[in-house]
């Protein structure tokens, strides 16, 4: 399934190492078919910082021909309960803030916070995940007692001031939408920025938009986040093809 999920020239955790892993409070864990074939695992290492024990998420997949099922969502809640149940509360992970669905799921679904975002963290592979571009990621992080954010449409509340920050264009159009990374007014007290509905599209289209499309995010997250702004939201227009994260102050 990892190869399935990253390639054949993706980092396989060996078998072995995830055996160890649960050993020692790691946490490996399948979803299975009523056949009984494995269609979702999640896997996470234990760890400790000087605010005491936490559990890095490492790896969650679900089966292609699956996705879309809530499979992924309920390894996640299966995952926070165990370790709840353990004592171990804080849990931290990463995903792309390019990927919507992944982003809809951590931020909309699971209430994840987001701590930081993290330039080219892995490198880049040759992982067809990983797009061909720079892996940037945003550290993920939740507790056993937290729960999803209320959605609203685009999270925004009546009369509330908001700017709408896109990075680029859409699929095809190369012209800026909204004003450019280095140009960006921090004033507002939520600020929307703009990323793909689906960048896997894109990367199949137009590589180098794909790339353009993650140095503006990137320029970005910094940006707000080192303004004091914090992600409290992500909102879908499937109707209209585009996908936002809500930054307030």
């Amino acid at each position: 399934m990892q190869e399935a999920t990253w390639g054949r020239d993706g980092e396989t955790v060996h078998a072995s190492l995830l055996t160890v892993a649960a050993h020692i409070g790691g946490l490996v864990v399948g979803a299975f078919d009523a056949h009984n074939a494995l269609v979702g695992f999640v896997f996470g290492l234990p760890g400790a910082d000087a605010d005491g024990p936490l559990h890095w998420s490492h790896m969650l997949a679900v089966l292609g021909e699956v996705r879309g099922a809530g499979i992924g969502r309920l390894l996640k809640e299966y995952q926070r309960a165990e370790l709840a149940r353990r004592g171990v509360t804080r849990i931290f992970w990463t995903f792309d803030p390019l990927q919507a669905r992944n982003a809809h799921l951590n931020v909309t679904r699971l209430g994840a916070r987001i701590v930081s975002y993290v330039d080219n963290l892995y490198g880049v592979t040759a992982s067809p995940l990983h797009l061909g571009i720079a892996t940037d990621r945003v550290i993920a992080m939740t507790d056993a007692a937290s729960q999803p954010l209320p959605h609203h449409d685009l999270g925004i509340r009546e009369h509330e001031p908001v700017r709408s920050v896109g990075s680029v264009g859409s699929v095809g159009s190369v012209g800026a939408r909204g004003v450019a990374p280095s140009a960006l007014e921090l004033g507002a007290p939520a600020v929307l920025v703009e990323i793909p509905a689906d960048i896997q599209d894109i990367v199949n289209t137009d590589p180098a938009l794909a790339g353009q499309w993650r140095l503006a995010t990137r320029a970005h997250f910094h940006s707000l986040l080192d303004s004091g702004y914090a992600v409290t939201g992500f909102v879908r227009d499937e109707t209209a093809q585009r996908a936002f994260y809500r930054f307030t102050r």
